[in-house]
C-alpha cells in the first residue's frame, strides 16, 4: 500500500477503517481524561477548573497524536494521523466553547437543589 492509502479497492477500505479507528481512539482519550463539554460548561467561569481542563486537555490531545503518530508508522499511511487530527480539532473547539460558554454564563459549579 502506498503512503496516501490509494492503491485499489482494499487499500481504499483500510485506509477507511485506519482513519475511523484513529479518530475514534482520540474520542476515547478524551473520555478517559477529560469530563464532558457540559461539565466545562457548567464550571467555566472557575479558573482553578478551567485551568485543570485544559491540562487534561492537553493530555488527551498529546496521547491521541502519539498513539496516531506510532500506528501511522506501522501502517506506512497517514489515515490514522490524519483521522486523530480530524478528532482533536473538533473536541479542542469544543471543549474551549464550553469553556467560553460558562465564563459568560459566570457558571462555576452545579446548581444547589
Amino acid at each position: 500500500m502506498d503512503i496516501i492509502g490509494f492503491g485499489g479497492a482494499n487499500a481504499t477500505a483500510l485506509s477507511a477503517l485506519l482513519f475511523m479507528t484513529a479518530a475514534m481512539f482520540t474520542l476515547d482519550a478524551y473520555s478517559t481524561f477529560e469530563s464532558s463539554p457540559w461539565t466545562a460548561e457548567n464550571f467555566g467561569a472557575d479558573p482553578a477548573k478551567v485551568k485543570s481542563c485544559k491540562e487534561y486537555l492537553m493530555h488527551a490531545v498529546c496521547f491521541s497524536l502519539a498513539y496516531a503518530a506510532f500506528s501511522s508508522l506501522l501502517a506506512k499511511s497517514w489515515w490514522p494521523l490524519a483521522g486523530a487530527l480530524v478528532a482533536n480539532a473538533y473536541l479542542v473547539w469544543l471543549y474551549l466553547r464550553a469553556i467560553d460558554r460558562g465564563k459568560t454564563t459566570g457558571s462555576t459549579g452545579w446548581a444547589n437543589a
